[in-house]
């Protein structure tokens, strides 16, 4: 009886082994696994400045900020994006400031094959002194994306 139970496993785990899904286009390269699994775990950065890049947001230039620029955080693994809007506290508005964001989200979305998103958090508004002594606003938002 256990020499049954013995085999039985011995042949799933091979018959397993057959089927087994590979990492990338070449599964004899050890380095392109490594590649991926650091692809998978790392943040990517995303700074866009709005005065140059408006049009591609598809926003008009009368209702941009000059001097907001968006940083976007995107971690493949989770799915997730955060999203921060800076600019001086002097031309902050929320209401400026989230269309920007909502723009920027349905631009990454299109660019980057996802079809939903949601909120995973409630958007925040913090202000803040810069190194010049200026004062600033960050608006950010906390994203989850779906495929």
């Amino acid at each position: 009886m256990k020499k049954i139970l013995t085999l039985l496993a011995v042949f799933t785990v091979l018959f397993g082994s057959l089927f087994a899904e590979t990492i990338g286009d070449n599964p004899e390269d050890p380095f392109e696994r490594d590649r991926w699994e650091r692809e998978k775990l790392t943040t990517q950065v995303y700074n866009l400045v709005l005065k140059d890049a408006y049009a591609e947001l598809g926003l008009k230039e009368s209702e941009i900020d000059k001097n907001a620029t968006i940083k976007a955080e995107y971690m493949p693994m989770h799915d997730e994006i955060r999203i921060y809007y800076d600019t001086l506290y002097v031309t902050f508005a929320e209401g400026e400031a989230m269309n920007a964001v909502m723009a920027y989200v349905q631009k990454f979305i299109r660019d980057n094959k996802y079809y939903q998103y949601k909120y995973m958090e409630k958007d925040k508004t913090k202000p803040y002194k810069d190194d010049r002594k200026q004062r600033k606003v960050v608006y950010s938002s906390h994203i989850k994306l779906v495929r």
